[in-house]
């Protein structure tokens, strides 16, 4: 079986239409993720900000964002990651 063994958590819509959500796998722990809604748009796919819009463009996106999660240099820090188009 090739499943991945990290998770994604639902995100929640900042005031600036940012998606921010968290990662976790076994071994690693956890991490926070904010995905800007131009990287949505563009991304994954989303017509526009409306958050139904960015809401289903993420759940549909989730392939995509945990190989993206999985292939980030993650921080020791603490700190929130963005990612950005590059990044997806």
């Amino acid at each position: 079986m090739n499943q991945s063994r990290t998770n994604l958590t639902a995100p929640l819509l900042s005031a600036d239409a940012t998606l921010l959500f968290s990662a976790y796998g076994f071994g690693w722990g956890y991490c926070a993720f904010a995905l800007p809604a131009v990287t949505v748009c563009t991304k994954l796919g989303a017509a526009n900000e409306n958050p139904k819009e960015l809401m289903l463009a993420f759940k549909l996106g989730q392939r995509r964002l945990l190989q993206a999660v999985e292939k980030k240099v993650l921080p020791g820090t603490g700190e929130r990651v963005t990612f950005s188009t590059a990044d997806l």
